[in-house]
């Protein structure tokens, strides 16, 4: 496994790769959310283009990726956030996925690992993330990593096969690189 930096000069290269990967994690299982390939596409885009991503690659195959960006991106900070940390201070885990299959062995764990000591604390004094509290296993790797609940937020989403929505209950989880 190998891992390599994307930001807006090389993404293009990995954009397709990393929409299937983005539309298989969070589209499936337990979460069922709809995501339209264009509209994940330029989500994606979005995130790339204000910061940057740290892909795992298995033999030239995208495996998994964490995507970060300046935590004022997230425009759904909770007052308990925005009231009690520096937001401009703060870099945001946007997105952690890694392919279903590989679930389970240490990727995600490497790619946390690998921002966490990269991270520039002349930048940046806080870290943040934000779950769904029933990702038990997202969840427990992100506190075993140090990282504390500090927040909660409740999402409307489209189910996949888009016959309906549902309330996706979201915590925040914080950690101070300072």
């Amino acid at each position: 496994m190998r891992y390599i930096t994307v930001d807006a000069l090389n993404f293009k290269t990995y954009k397709n790769d990393l929409v299937k990967l983005y539309i298989d994690t969070f589209s499936k299982g337990k979460s069922f959310q709809y995501h339209s390939e264009s509209e994940t596409a330029a989500y994606l885009q979005s995130v790339i283009d204000v910061g940057y991503g740290i892909f795992a690659m298995e033999e030239n195959k995208l495996s998994g990726a964490i995507l970060l960006t300046p935590f004022r991106f997230d425009e759904l900070i909770p007052e308990e956030i925005s009231n009690n940390f520096e937001v401009e201070r703060a870099v945001y885990v946007a997105e952690m996925m890694v392919e279903q299959s590989k679930q389970g062995h240490g990727i995600g764990k490497k790619l946390l690992t690998f921002f966490l000591e990269k991270a520039d604390r002349n930048r940046f004094d806080d870290a943040f993330i934000r779950v769904w509290v029933e990702n038990e296993a997202a969840v427990g790797l992100y506190k075993r990593m140090g990282f504390k609940v500090c927040a909660s937020i409740v999402q409307p989403r489209l189910l996949a096969d888009k016959s309906g929505t549902f309330d996706f209950e979201k915590i925040y989880l914080h950690q101070q690189l300072s």
